[in-house]
């Protein structure tokens, strides 16, 4: 069964106030009669002479003769005896038509008649189809009382039922529904019916079927959702000559197929087009539309630098992608960047669900740089040297204190004094920056204790004759007292000659004497020697 499915929510609330009308003023007697050669809608006063200011579609008592091309978007029903519909022209029912008891359709020569929908009929009810009578829907007798008639004087007759007649008593050979006989047509019978009358497949090899067609206003709506932010949605419609959209964010268009470029959330909703045909009928559809946001794609992997052959674990939001390597000295397995030389890594991270999204991000790789301390030193009693690092121009570099003992001028320098040592081993750490990339080394600076006897035996066998100070360098005083702190030698230039003689050539008893060693460096050394001949 073919149906226009086109009664439109409004308009079935024009109809349920015309009905109100009805109830509450007189009802009309005289007939009422479209304009002659006149097209327009039943719903419209000025398609009827005389003028019916509120055009009704449930009717009591009202002869309707149908003179020009009328169409209404809803159903008709004659609901009290002795009605006549009269079709001259051309009537289209967008719905379904009832006929009460003693209720009559005649549709003259030259005359169309077409239901969108079911005809209903009831006892005594009349029918005389010398036009064309179509009826997408079934046909329908409400009672088995075999009263009322269905006939034509044409042959073939032109009825076309598409969907099914529902009483056995008027189509089982009833002498007053020849129109309708499936048994023993009188008239030609219909190749797909093998009956008087034919059905939608029957009607499309007639020469009213373009014209039939021409009749419905069947509104299509559809879109491409569900579609993604920033895409286009396309709108397309079927059904007429004329469309008119609305729809969310106050959206309107006229086109048949309209495209909103740059989708955004606002635009999901519910999108209706009203459709006209050339007749001026119209029926309207919607389509929902869903537009999805964009996911979010981030890289939540550290924009710090990276070292050469450095391993960094990467993660993309939302979860599920994948990384791919743009450029750049790296590898990417899986989730896992190794960096494989100096430079910018370019990688990217794409997620694709319901809609798809991207991110990129760089990365600088730096080489690992080389860091050299410079060499060791051995230091004789000096307290006070410098270190001598090597350092690039586009490296960092920074001296710190391991072990010992020593005071550095500047830690950024390479090259900088370092004092205060203390004897033995000093231990410092020359650290190296490259970006975010570090070497260090370390160098040793061993300073020797002076060695300051602590008996001399001056008698004359070479050994240990005098009190010999290790490795002096540089101008040193000595002064040697008595236990009773008398001065008993000096000397500003000491040159490891001393033994045990007195300023004035006398040598001194075996005894304990107390010395005091300044060093040219400022370094004093007291101590004391034993006198042993």
């Amino acid at each position: 069964m073919e149906s226009c499915n086109i009664i439109a929510p409004i308009r079935r609330i024009i109809v349920v106030m015309w009905i109100a009308v009805l109830l509450t003023e007189a009802i009309f007697s005289q007939p009422y009669a479209s304009r002659n050669n006149y097209t327009g809608a039943w719903e419209t006063p000025a398609s009827w002479n005389p003028i019916w200011a509120v055009p009704q579609t449930s009717l009591i008592t009202f002869d309707i003769t149908i003179n020009g091309y009328i169409t209404l978007s809803s159903s008709l029903s004659f609901s009290t005896t002795a009605s006549n519909l009269i079709i001259n022209d051309t009537l289209v029912i967008k719905g379904d038509l009832l006929l009460g008891n003693n209720n009559d359709v005649t549709v003259n020569n030259n005359g169309i008649l077409i239901v969108w929908g079911n005809l209903t009929i009831n006892n005594q009810s009349e029918i005389i189809s010398d036009g064309y009578l179509i009826v997408t829907g079934n046909l329908i007798k409400n009672s088995s009382v075999n009263q009322g008639s269905f006939t034509s004087n044409d042959n073939p007759v032109k009825v076309f039922i598409g969907g099914t007649i529902s009483s056995v008593g008027i189509t089982d050979n009833n002498p007053n529904y020849p129109a309708i006989n499936e048994v023993a047509p009188t008239t030609i019978p219909y190749p797909n019916t093998a009956s008087s009358y034919g059905n939608m497949t029957d009607l499309q090899n007639d020469p009213v079927f373009a014209f039939f067609q021409s009749t419905c206003t069947i509104a299509t709506a559809g879109s491409n959702s569900p579609v993604c932010a920033g895409s286009a949605v396309n709108l397309t419609s079927t059904g007429g000559t004329s469309y008119t959209w609305t729809g969310p964010n106050g959206f309107t268009s006229n086109l048949q197929s309209p495209s909103i470029p740059n989708a955004t959330d606002l635009l999901s909703g519910l999108y209706t087009v009203t459709v006209t045909a050339s007749d001026g009928s119209t029926d309207t559809a919607m389509t929902e539309v869903i537009v999805n946001a964009l996911p979010e794609v981030i890289i939540t992997s550290s924009n710090s630098p990276l070292c050469t052959s450095d391993i960094l674990s990467l993660k993309g939001n939302p979860a599920g992608g994948t990384f791919t390597l743009i450029d750049g000295p790296g590898t990417i397995n899986g989730d896992v960047l190794t960096a494989t030389g100096s430079g910018t890594i370019n990688l990217e991270y794409n997620y694709a669900d319901v809609c798809a999204n991207k991110a990129t991000q760089s990365i600088l790789v730096n080489d690992i740089p080389v860091a050299n301390a410079g060499p060791d030193q051995e230091l004789q009693f000096v307290f006070e040297t410098l270190l001598s690092a090597q350092l690039l121009p586009s490296e960092t570099g920074e001296w710190s204190l391991l072990s010992g003992s020593g005071f550095i001028d500047d830690i950024h320098l390479p090259t900088t004094t370092v004092s205060e040592l203390s004897t033995g081993e000093n231990k410092f750490l020359w650290k190296v920056g490259n970006g975010g990339c570090e070497a260090s080394d370390e160098v040793i600076i061993n300073v020797i204790d002076v060695f300051v006897p602590s008996v001399i035996t001056p008698n004359g066998d070479d050994r240990n004759d005098y009190f010999k100070v290790s490795e002096i360098s540089g101008k040193v005083e000595l002064i040697v007292f008595n236990r009773w702190g008398k001065e008993e030698f000096a000397s500003d230039h000491y040159a490891n000659d001393w033994d045990g003689i007195n300023n004035k050539g006398v040598k001194l008893p075996n005894d304990t004497y107390f010395y005091i060693l300044k060093f040219e460096n400022g370094t004093i050394r007291k101590g004391s020697v034993l006198i042993k001949r």
